[in-house]
């Protein structure tokens, strides 16, 4: 059985052809099933699952109050790739804000590994995701000067070699508390070969089920809420992030709630003590995000006309903390849709220095870690076009300086550049600064936002909006096919196969032909020698990275009516992607 992650939402399958509003539609659906599950298969809602989350909880509430009150050196953990990775940053950052208020002696207690380091959390760098020795090594770093530790490896498709190897060596840790998040059952998880290990994840992934069913076992932990397929075939970015951040959220929130009503009053709106309110919270904001679907549709619309031309560029501009989350969005385009590094970007205040992430302030690295608002200032905005489109980004009471936010507005709207503003929370006084402008207002209601100065809530609302806009627009842009990515880049194990199996799906062949037409493809050749047919994965993969458009080439030719050359030239020909691919399906079903 194919892995639900991995399987085709049923849906979603005219995503590419309903137009604007009808994507924000289904994508108000898909969402629900965040909550409501999907088929017969276990959802948040289920009592295993919450009593597994409400026991999280009060471990985590004990040891975050060891450290506090005994000072004992306890630490959480959240490890991932890709998304996963960067939804784990989000989540340390943003729980080591909110404990560093009070105690600011255990204000590292969380912390986080991303595949790749911490260039990941603004590029697509998924061949390290192949490698569980780097995982150890780097949970290893993580938590060699720690007491006790609380971790939780993500990979939503059960499919991550990395997360792999850290639970694998967690799991043998006695000072450990191991959790595996991930969205299919354990006996999908992936069972593919790992190069230089004589483990799979399926064997790891078992492994760990069967500790966890034992008896009085408080150590080892699954939480695998099934959330169905994503709206965009494998993009997990969706809601498998989503649901990453439910399930953190609803396991520490209460716990610092519990932690800090023993020693103050705390005034809230909601109740937040266990992880069912948490819950119910997270969908109540959902619901309220998509009430919004109109102003969502008419920013995607206008985010596609952007990236269909095929020179331009899409800027999210972050006031406060909303930054963070186009970062998280825009980081996702190269490997998902085949973007260009300098096609979608997010900028906000201080840049790096606002990140709080492990590896400091990475500029020196090149033009696409540039991330400050004044970086934005000095090297994009003069030189934006009516081909261009930026979006601001914010969120009701963080902390902005208006000055900084209305110069900003002002330089921009001196461009000829397309714009539009999202912001979550009450209607901003600075949306009048657009009246009877070319801007396009998009706001987001949710009249929870966060707590203890923290925006949480308003960042999982954000991350919906942000999501709904750019599939919608690499789909109007004509990188999607019904449901599925038909441009992926090719830079790992996992995509790889998914990119074999979207091919053979496509034009009806098996996924080892489909195999050999993206060699074709990588090699730039129109027959395999024996030497590349017997070269590890991994040799292709290093090449495979850095080639465009592998994936559509390599469906011309799996048809076996183009040869490389011709299907190189039908793409250079084409104005769209999937106006090609269309046509080549609808050859194929004929015959």
């Amino acid at each position: 059985m194919l892995r639900i992650t991995e399987q085709s939402n049923e849906l979603t399958n005219e995503l590419d052809v309903v137009g604007s509003l009808g994507m924000a539609r289904l994508f108000r659906q898909t969402d629900e099933q965040l909550f409501c599950g999907w088929r017969e298969y276990p959802c948040i809602y289920d009592v295993h699952i919450l009593s597994r989350l409400g026991e999280l909880s009060a471990i985590a509430e004990e040891r975050l109050l060891n450290a506090i009150v005994k000072g004992e050196k306890n630490t959480f953990i959240f490890s991932g790739c890709g998304t996963s990775g960067r939804i784990a940053w989000l989540c340390a950052r943003t729980y080591n804000n909110i404990i560093s208020q009070h105690y600011p002696d255990v204000s590292k207690a969380f912390r986080y590994t991303i595949s790749g380091g911490d260039q990941s959390l603004v590029i697509s760098n998924e061949l390290p995701e192949d490698d569980p020795h780097q995982g150890e090594a780097d949970l290893m770093t993580v938590s060699e000067d720690c007491d006790t530790s609380m971790f939780f490896g993500i990979t939503c498709g059960m499919s991550a070699p990395y997360v792999a190897g850290q639970i694998n060596y967690s799991m043998k840790q006695p000072n450990m508390t191991t959790a595996l998040i991930g969205f299919n059952p354990v006996a999908l998880s992936r069972d593919a070969h790992i190069e230089g290990w004589d483990q799979t994840c399926r064997d790891v992934f078992l492994r760990l089920e069967e500790l966890s069913e034992e008896r009085d076992d408080l150590f080892n932990w699954i939480l695998n809420p099934i959330i169905g397929p994503e709206p965009l075939t494998g993009s997990s970015r969706m809601k498998g992030g989503s649901m990453t951040k439910i399930l953190l959220d609803s396991i520490f929130l209460p716990a610092f709630a519990r932690i800090l009503s023993k020693f103050q009053t705390i005034p809230t709106h909601h109740d937040l003590t266990t992880p069912t309110q948490c819950i119910c919270l997270m969908e109540r904001i959902t619901r309220q995000v998509h009430l919004s679907s109109d102003a969502i549709a008419r920013v995607t619309d206008m985010a596609g006309a952007v990236l269909a031309k095929r020179t331009a560029r899409l800027c999210y501009v972050g006031f406060g903390s909303a930054g963070l989350i186009g970062l998280i969005d825009a980081s996702e385009m190269v490997d998902t849709y085949g973007c260009r590094e300098d096609e979608v970007r997010a900028f906000f205040k201080h840049g790096w220095s606002f990140c709080h992430n492990n590896e400091g302030i990475l500029s020196s690295m090149g033009e696409a870690f540039h991330l400050s608002n004044k970086d934005f200032s000095s090297e994009i905005c003069p030189l934006l076009t009516k081909d261009d489109g930026v979006i601001f980004l914010s969120i009701e009471g963080d902390s902005v300086e208006h000055n900084e936010q209305h110069s900003l507005i002002a330089a921009v709207m001196a461009t000829k550049a397309q714009v539009a503003v999202v912001h979550v929370g009450v209607r901003p006084s600075y949306f009048d600064e657009f009246k009877k402008s070319r801007a396009i207002l998009c706001p987001v209601s949710c009249d929870t936002l966060g707590c203890k100065n923290e925006p949480m809530f308003a960042h999982f609302g954000l991350k919906l909006v942000l999501n709904a806009i750019t599939t919608g627009a690499n789909v109007i842009r004509g990188a999607v096919f019904t449901n599925k990515m038909i441009n992926i880049t090719v830079s790992n194990n996992k995509l790889f196969h998914r990119a074999s199996e979207i091919i053979a799906d496509l034009v009806g062949c098996t996924t080892d032909h489909a195999k050999e037409c993206m060699l074709k493809v990588v090699y730039e050749c129109d027959a395999l020698s024996e030497e590349i047919l017997s070269s590890a994965l991994s040799n292709h993969l290093e090449i495979a990275a850095k080639k465009l458009m592998v994936v559509p080439q390599a469906t011309l030719i799996a048809t076996g009516k183009w040869s490389l050359q011709e299907a190189q030239l039908a793409m250079k020909g084409s104005e769209s992607l999937r106006t090609l691919i269309d046509s080549v399906v609808n050859d194929s079903k004929a015959e």
